[in-house]
């Protein structure tokens, strides 16, 4: 067989590697912008406007945490009174307070109190849990301690008549007391 005149013996491996880049450049410009997103950490909400709303209108002294330092952000505040639109968008069944903290390694920390439907309450914020034996006495209440069965969740369970206060995380019992411990309670009209 002749060989064509003039042609590149290197001209398919040259040929195969710019049709590779044509091919590459977009499909890396495309991935690049879909994943720079924000490596920004959640907003830190505003605590005291809320609280001032939820201690007007609450029947029962709601917690909140103190001295964490300023490494910890809160980054979730909620209340409604029974009734009201909650975070679902569906009406609150009891008076709901809601409080979330980020911890400096990334965990959240929540503070949930109700004053009605405890026995719900308990099963659904912590998981399903099971309580264990032993109290933890901190914050000035006597708290029950919670496991989720995958043993991923704990939680501190502290009822008062219809009051039911649970702080809760994905961590170990010791960080978990030491979290409940900075607690304070902010009376109802403060």
């Amino acid at each position: 067989m002749a060989r064509m005149a003039g042609r590149n013996p290197n001209a398919r491996s040259r040929d195969m590697i710019i049709s590779m880049a044509v091919i590459m450049v977009p499909v890396l410009l495309i991935v690049w912008f879909f994943t720079m997103g924000d490596d920004s950490k959640p907003a830190t909400v505003d605590v005291d406007g809320t609280l001032k709303r939820a201690t007007a209108e609450t029947p029962y002294p709601l917690l909140r945490a103190e001295a964490l330092g300023d490494d910890w952000r809160p980054i979730r505040v909620a209340w409604a009174k029974t009734g009201e639109p909650w975070i679902t968008a569906e009406p609150a069944s009891a008076n709901s307070w809601q409080l979330g903290y980020l911890s400096p390694d990334e965990t959240y920390f929540g503070i949930q109190q109700r004053d009605a439907g405890a026995a719900e309450f308990i099963r659904s914020t912590t998981r399903e849990g099971k309580k264990l034996d032993g109290q933890a006495d901190l914050a000035g209440r006597s708290w029950d301690r919670y496991e989720s069965p995958d043993e991923r969740t704990r939680s501190l369970v502290h009822v008062d008549g219809e009051v039911a206060s649970i702080v809760t995380a994905d961590t170990d019992f010791a960080t978990l007391e030491a979290f409940t411990s900075s607690l304070v309670e902010v009376a109802p009209g403060a």
